[in-house]
Protein backbone atom coordinates (compact mmCIF):
# COMPACT_ATOMS: atom_id res chain seq x y z
CA UNK A 1 0.00 0.00 0.00
CA UNK A 2 2.68 2.39 0.62
CA UNK A 3 4.37 1.87 -2.65
CA UNK A 4 0.93 2.44 -4.25
CA UNK A 5 0.29 5.65 -2.16
CA UNK A 6 4.06 7.12 -3.10
CA UNK A 7 3.65 6.20 -6.85
CA UNK A 8 0.69 8.52 -6.69
CA UNK A 9 2.50 11.35 -5.00
CA UNK A 10 5.13 10.83 -7.72
CA UNK A 11 3.18 11.10 -10.50
CA UNK A 12 1.17 14.28 -9.08
CA UNK A 13 4.38 15.85 -8.20
CA UNK A 14 5.65 15.73 -12.04
CA UNK A 15 2.41 16.56 -13.04
CA UNK A 16 2.39 19.67 -11.17
CA UNK A 17 5.85 20.24 -12.11
CA UNK A 18 4.76 20.26 -15.87
CA UNK A 19 2.25 23.16 -14.98
CA UNK A 20 -0.45 20.12 -16.06
CA UNK A 21 -3.25 19.13 -13.55
CA UNK A 22 -4.89 15.87 -13.16
CA UNK A 23 -8.39 17.26 -15.14
CA UNK A 24 -6.37 18.73 -17.99
CA UNK A 25 -6.62 16.98 -21.56
CA UNK A 26 -3.12 16.08 -22.79
CA UNK A 27 -4.07 16.81 -26.95
CA UNK A 28 -1.38 15.63 -29.56
CA UNK A 29 -2.17 18.53 -32.26
CA UNK A 30 -4.12 20.98 -33.44
CA UNK A 31 -6.54 21.01 -35.99
CA UNK A 32 -8.04 23.98 -37.41
CA UNK A 33 -11.61 23.63 -39.79
CA UNK A 34 -11.29 25.55 -42.53
CA UNK A 35 -13.70 23.54 -44.65
CA UNK A 36 -16.31 26.14 -45.16
CA UNK A 37 -14.33 29.27 -45.52
CA UNK A 38 -12.98 30.70 -49.08
CA UNK A 39 -9.50 30.02 -47.48
CA UNK A 40 -6.55 29.32 -49.94
CA UNK A 41 -3.71 27.19 -48.18
CA UNK A 42 -0.12 28.25 -47.95
CA UNK A 43 3.39 27.11 -46.81
CA UNK A 44 3.46 30.18 -44.70
CA UNK A 45 0.15 30.61 -43.22
CA UNK A 46 -0.90 32.39 -39.97
CA UNK A 47 -3.61 32.08 -37.31
CA UNK A 48 -4.68 35.00 -35.60
CA UNK A 49 -7.21 35.40 -32.60
CA UNK A 50 -9.89 38.10 -33.38
CA UNK A 51 -8.10 40.96 -32.06
CA UNK A 52 -5.29 40.39 -34.75
CA UNK A 53 -2.55 38.73 -32.72
CA UNK A 54 -0.58 35.97 -34.02
CA UNK A 55 -1.26 32.37 -32.47
CA UNK A 56 0.61 30.49 -34.44
CA UNK A 57 2.86 30.41 -37.68
CA UNK A 58 6.24 30.54 -39.09
CA UNK A 59 7.93 31.89 -36.15
CA UNK A 60 6.24 29.17 -33.76
CA UNK A 61 8.36 26.51 -35.07
CA UNK A 62 12.33 26.14 -35.74
CA UNK A 63 13.54 27.08 -38.74
CA UNK A 64 15.10 22.92 -39.42
CA UNK A 65 11.46 21.86 -38.39
CA UNK A 66 10.04 24.03 -40.64
CA UNK A 67 12.49 23.72 -43.44
CA UNK A 68 12.00 19.45 -43.11
CA UNK A 69 8.67 19.29 -42.52
CA UNK A 70 6.35 22.53 -43.37
CA UNK A 71 4.57 24.19 -40.67
CA UNK A 72 1.13 22.78 -41.59
CA UNK A 73 -0.29 19.75 -43.33
CA UNK A 74 -3.02 19.90 -45.40
CA UNK A 75 -6.17 17.17 -45.20
CA UNK A 76 -10.03 17.43 -46.94
CA UNK A 77 -11.84 16.11 -44.03
CA UNK A 78 -12.06 15.78 -40.39
CA UNK A 79 -11.37 11.80 -40.36
CA UNK A 80 -8.48 12.58 -43.26
CA UNK A 81 -6.90 14.99 -40.49
CA UNK A 82 -7.35 12.99 -37.41
CA UNK A 83 -5.63 10.18 -39.81
CA UNK A 84 -2.48 12.64 -40.17
CA UNK A 85 0.44 11.30 -38.20
CA UNK A 86 0.97 14.70 -37.67
CA UNK A 87 -1.85 14.90 -35.03
CA UNK A 88 -3.05 11.70 -34.82
CA UNK A 89 -4.02 10.58 -31.20
CA UNK A 90 -5.86 12.86 -29.62
CA UNK A 91 -5.83 16.07 -31.23
CA UNK A 92 -7.86 19.39 -30.78
CA UNK A 93 -10.24 20.59 -33.11
CA UNK A 94 -10.83 24.35 -33.87
CA UNK A 95 -13.15 25.87 -35.80
CA UNK A 96 -11.77 29.08 -37.77
CA UNK A 97 -14.08 31.85 -37.87
CA UNK A 98 -12.93 33.29 -40.89
CA UNK A 99 -9.82 34.14 -43.22
CA UNK A 100 -7.59 36.83 -43.28
CA UNK A 101 -4.42 37.95 -45.29
CA UNK A 102 -3.05 38.50 -48.60
CA UNK A 103 -5.67 36.22 -50.87
CA UNK A 104 -7.27 34.56 -48.22
CA UNK A 105 -4.42 32.45 -46.65
CA UNK A 106 -4.70 33.17 -43.16
CA UNK A 107 -7.46 32.17 -40.68
CA UNK A 108 -8.78 33.52 -37.28
CA UNK A 109 -10.17 31.72 -34.43
CA UNK A 110 -12.39 33.24 -31.77
CA UNK A 111 -10.70 34.91 -28.44
CA UNK A 112 -11.50 31.81 -26.52
CA UNK A 113 -9.82 29.28 -28.41
CA UNK A 114 -7.00 31.52 -29.14
CA UNK A 115 -6.44 31.64 -25.09
CA UNK A 116 -7.32 27.78 -25.06
CA UNK A 117 -4.27 27.16 -27.45
CA UNK A 118 -1.95 29.59 -25.50
CA UNK A 119 -2.97 27.63 -22.21
CA UNK A 120 -2.05 24.49 -23.88
CA UNK A 121 0.91 25.80 -25.56
CA UNK A 122 2.89 26.61 -22.30
CA UNK A 123 2.78 22.79 -21.17
CA UNK A 124 2.84 20.72 -24.36
CA UNK A 125 5.19 20.86 -27.58
CA UNK A 126 2.60 21.10 -30.60
CA UNK A 127 3.19 24.08 -31.84
CA UNK A 128 7.18 24.38 -32.17
CA UNK A 129 6.72 20.68 -33.31
CA UNK A 130 4.51 22.00 -35.88
CA UNK A 131 1.95 19.33 -34.73
CA UNK A 132 -1.02 21.60 -36.91
CA UNK A 133 -3.61 20.10 -39.76
CA UNK A 134 -5.54 22.34 -41.47
CA UNK A 135 -9.43 21.06 -43.46
CA UNK A 136 -9.39 22.79 -46.25
CA UNK A 137 -12.28 23.24 -48.71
Amino acid sequence: MKKVFAVAFFMVFILSLSGLSLGQTVYTGLIFDAQSLTFTPSGSVKIFDEDGREVYGSAYVSKDWADKQGIVSYAKSLDQAKANPRVAGNPLVIKAVRVTGPNNKDLVISNDDARRVRDLAKNLNFLDAAKVVIIVP
